[in-house]
C-alpha cells in the first residue's frame, strides 16, 4: 500500500466532496480516503500497483480535475509564499525605516528639537516619501484598482486616495509652489506604515503558528524502544509494539496492551490533572509518562500521528470571506463615499467663505488625510488573532476564522452519534437476581475483556474453573462444581433458556436450562452533558441527537439529558442532508467517518480525542472529550466579535472627530500624527486585552 495527496479543482462544497468520496470507493484498489473542503485536498491510501494517473482518471470521470500534491507541489506553494511574506517584511521595514526619520522631524520641528532636523529638509522628504508611496505603497493602489473594477469599494481606494492627495498636495504646494503649511509627506509616510504594520500583524500570526510548528517538531521524540532495541521514529509501523518508561513522552499514538502508568496529557487536552491509563486504553502522542511502565502498540505511524495531524491544522486556512469582513466591506461602502462628500464639500464652502483657492484645497486634502483608516487596518486582524490565542488557551483550535463568528449565532446543534455524549462505557442499569447470583455473574465476566463484563464488578469474586469464551455468545464456567453460563440471547437459545424479552445490552445468567438472572446495561452519560444541554436550552439553541443507531437507547438519552429531538436510524446521506439544510446549525461529531457532515453545518466542531482523532475534519477541532468546551467556543465567539465591533468604533470615533476639525483648517501635520496614533494603539491594546479574558460558562 502507499500514500498519495492530491488538490482537487473545483471541489468547493460539501456535495462535490460527497461525489469525489463515491468515485473513490468505486475501486477496490482505493483503502481510505480523507477529503478536505477547506482545502481542496484528498488524501487516498492505494494498492501500490494503482497508478496517480489512474486515480486521476476515477475523479475525472465525475466531472473534476485533479492534481498530485507531491513534494514538488508543495515546495512550489511553499516558495511562492515564502516571496510573498518576504517581500511584505521588506516593504514594510522599509516603510519605517524611511517614515521614522520624517515622523521625528515633524515632531522635533513643533517642539524645538535639533533632532533630525536636516530630515525636515523638502528635497530630503520627498526623496523619502517618494519610494513609501509608489513602491510599498503599491499594494494599494492594485487593491484600489480591482476593487473598482468590480464596482466596490474597500479600505485600499481610501488609502490611495488619502495618501495619493497628502503626497501630491505636498509635492505641487509645498515643494513647487513653497506653502510649507501645505508639507503633508509625513501623513502619506505614516498611513501607509500603520496599515502595512496590521497586514504584517496578520502575517506575523501565522509565521508564529510556523513556530510552534518547529518547537513541536522538535520536541517529537527520535527513538522508541522495542524489542529488538531502540529504533528510529521514522521505521516505526503501525501494529508494532513498544516499551515506554517513565519520565518519558509517549512517542506515537499507541494502544496499552500490558502496564498501567499516569500521565500528563496537559499539552494534548489542556487538562492539568494526571490521568491513569492501563491495558485497552489509548494514548496520544505527547503525553509525558508521569510514572510506570507500559508495553503498547503502535496505533498511527509518524505521518498520520497526533502531531502530524496537529501540523496540518494549523497549516491550514479556509480562503472565505467571513460576515465581519462583508460588515467592514459595507462600512467602507458607505464611509468612502461619504468622505469624499466631506472633502468636495469642505473644498466648495472654504473656496465660497475665503475666496483662496489654495487654502480650499488644503482643507479637502486634509480631510481625505485624517479619514485615511489606519486603525481600520489594525481592526479585525488583532482582534482575530487574539480570539485564536483565547481559544487555544482553552483546547479549541480554529481551523476556519468564520467560526469564530458564526459560533455566536448558532441556532441549533446536532450532536452526531451517541458517543458523542456518552462516555462509550457501559454501566448496569438493573439486575433481576440476589447477592449470590450477582457474585456468579461478576466471577464469570472477571474473565473477560467484554466491554459490558467490565460494568459487572465486584472485588470478592469465586473461583472458576474449566472457563471458556464463546465467540460472539458468552461464556460459560464452573463454580462450586456447577456449570453457568452467561451471555446473550443467542447463547440462551443454544441452551434451550426461554427469555421474555430480548435486549442487546443485557446479559443472562442461566444453570441447567433455566434462566437466574438478568442484568441490563446503558451507556454511561458524560458528566458534562446534562449541563450542556441545559446551558444551550436556557440561550435558546435546539438540540439534536442524530444516530444512526437503536430509537429505544437514543430515547434514553433524550430523556436523560433532555435533548429537544431525536432523529434515529439515519444513514449518512440522511444526516448530510438534515445538517445541510437547517440553517446556524452546529455538528458537534468525533471528526471520524463524519468529515463531510462536519463541513456541511455551518460550524463544524470535531471533539477529537483517543483513537478517533480526526483533525483534517470541521471548522473547529476540541482537544478534549469535555462538551463544555462548546458554551466556551460560543462564548468566546461572542466576545471576539464584540471587540471586532470595539475595534471598528475606536478606529471611526477617532475619524469621526478629527474629520470637522480637518474640514475647519484646525490640524496640523502634527495633530494628525498624534490622532492616527492613538487610534491604532487603542485598536491595538483593545485586541489584546481579549487575550486575558477568563472563559467560565458552566460551574
Amino acid at each position: 500500500m502507499r500514500k498519495q495527496n492530491f488538490i482537487i479543482i473545483g471541489m468547493n462544497n460539501a456535495k462535490g466532496a460527497n461525489i469525489i468520496l463515491r468515485a473513490l470507493n468505486s475501486s477496490d484498489q482505493v483503502e481510505k480516503e480523507i477529503v478536505n473542503i477547506a482545502t481542496g485536498k484528498v488524501k487516498i491510501r492505494v494498492k501500490d500497483s494503482f497508478s496517480d494517473g489512474e486515480i486521476i482518471k476515477l475523479v475525472e470521470d465525475v466531472g473534476f480535475d485533479a492534481i498530485v500534491y507531491d513534494k514538488v507541489r508543495k515546495m512550489k506553494d511553499w516558495k511562492v509564499q515564502f516571496k510573498k511574506n518576504r517581500n511584505l517584511k521588506i516593504s514594510f521595514w522599509l516603510s519605517l525605516i524611511f517614515t521614522t526619520p520624517v515622523v521625528m522631524a515633524t515632531i522635533g520641528d513643533v517642539f524645538g528639537w535639533g533632532l533630525f532636523r536636516n530630515f525636515h529638509i523638502i528635497w530630503i522628504q520627498l526623496a523619502l516619501a517618494t519610494p513609501v508611496q509608489f513602491i510599498v505603497g503599491w499594494r494599494f493602489y492594485r487593491g484600489a484598482y480591482y476593487a473598482l473594477k468590480n464596482k466596490s469599494v474597500n479600505m485600499d481606494v481610501l488609502v490611495a486616495i488619502g495618501t495619493t492627495s497628502a503626497y501630491f498636495s505636498s509635492l505641487i504646494f509645498a515643494v513647487f509652489l513653497g506653502k510649507m503649511d501645505a508639507l503633508n509627506f509625513e501623513s502619506c509616510m505614516g498611513i501607509i506604515t500603520l496599515i502595512v504594520m496590521g497586514r504584517l500583524l496578520e502575517q506575523n500570526s501565522k509565521e508564529k503558528i510556523s513556530n510552534v510548528i518547529a518547537t513541536l517538531m522538535s520536541s517529537r521524540e527520535k527513538y522508541v524502544h522495542t524489542a529488538k532495541g531502540d529504533m528510529k521514529i521514522e521505521t516505526v509501523q503501525a501494529s508494532d509494539h513498544i516499551r515506554i518508561f517513565a519520565g518519558e513522552k509517549v512517542p506515537l499514538d499507541v494502544e496499552i496492551i500490558s502496564g498501567r502508568a499516569s500521565f500528563d496529557e496537559s499539552c494534548i487536552s489542556g487538562e492539568s490533572l494526571p490521568v491513569i491509563k492501563s491495558e485497552g486504553d489509548m494514548l496520544n502522542e505527547g503525553a509525558l509518562t508521569l510514572d510506570g511502565e507500559i508495553q503498547a502498540m503502535v496505533i498511527h505511524e509518524i505521518e498520520d500521528s497526533t502531531t502530524a495531524k496537529t501540523v496540518s491544522l494549523m497549516l491550514e486556512d479556509k480562503c472565505s470571506k467571513s460576515k465581519v469582513r462583508k460588515y467592514a466591506e459595507k462600512i467602507y461602502a458607505i464611509f468612502v463615499p461619504v468622505v469624499l462628500l466631506i472633502a468636495i464639500l469642505t473644498l466648495i464652502l472654504t473656496l465660497v467663505f475665503s475666496h483662496d483657492l489654495l487654502t480650499s484645497m488644503m482643507h479637502a486634502v486634509a480631510v481625505l488625510i485624517i479619514s485615511c483608516p489606519c486603525a481600520l487596518g489594525l481592526a479585525m486582524p488583532t482582534a482575530l488573532i487574539s480570539g485564536k490565542v483565547l481559544s487555544s488557551n482553552h483546547g479549541i483550535l480554529i481551523k476556519d476564522t468564520n467560526a469564530l463568528e458564526l459560533a455566536g449565532q448558532i441556532k441549533t446543534v446536532f450532536f452526531d452519534k451517541i458517543s458523542t455524549i456518552t462516555t462509550g462505557e457501559f454501566e448496569m442499569n438493573d439486575f433481576t437476581g440476589d447477592e449470590f447470583e450477582y457474585k456468579v455473574l461478576a466471577s464469570l465476566e472477571a474473565q473477560s475483556k467484554h466491554p459490558l463484563a467490565r460494568a459487572v464488578e465486584l472485588k470478592e469474586v469465586f473461583d472458576v474453573s474449566d472457563f471458556k469464551e464463546i465467540m460472539g455468545l458468552g461464556l460459560t464456567g464452573v463454580i462450586n462444581g456447577i456449570s453457568y453460563y452467561a451471555g446473550n440471547d443467542k447463547l440462551m437459545r443454544q441452551n434451550n433458556v426461554n427469555i421474555e424479552e430480548k435486549n442487546s445490552k443485557a446479559i443472562y445468567l442461566a444453570v441447567a436450562g433455566k434462566l437466574i438472572a438478568t442484568a441490563t446495561f446503558k451507556s454511561s452519560i458524560k458528566a458534562d452533558s446534562i449541563r450542556v444541554i441545559k446551558y444551550l436550552k436556557k440561550h435558546r439553541v435546539k438540540t439534536v441527537l442524530l444516530t444512526s443507531g437503536n430509537e429505544i437507547e437514543a430515547r434514553r438519552i433524550q430523556y436523560e439529558v433532555q435533548l429537544d429531538e431525536v432523529k434515529a436510524g439515519l444513514s449518512s446521506n440522511e444526516k448530510l442532508e438534515l445538517v445541510a439544510q437547517t440553517p446556524d446549525a452546529m455538528l458537534v461529531g468525533d471528526g471520524f467517518n463524519d468529515s463531510i457532515a462536519l463541513a456541511s453545518a455551518s460550524v463544524g466542531v470535531a471533539m477529537a480525542t483517543g483513537s478517533n482523532l480526526s483533525m483534517e475534519a470541521g471548522d473547529v477541532t476540541v482537544i478534549s472529550e469535555k462538551l463544555w468546551k462548546i458554551p466556551e467556543l460560543i462564548r468566546i465567539s461572542h466576545k471576539t466579535i464584540q471587540k471586532v465591533k470595539q475595534n471598528y468604533f475606536l478606529a471611526f470615533v477617532y475619524n469621526i472627530i478629527a474629520i470637522p476639525l480637518a474640514a475647519f483648517g484646525l490640524l496640523n501635520p502634527m495633530i494628525v500624527l498624534v490622532v492616527m496614533s492613538l487610534s491604532s494603539i487603542s485598536v491595538i491594546v483593545n485586541s489584546i486585552l481579549l487575550t486575558q479574558e477568563k472563559i467560565k460558562v458552566i460551574d
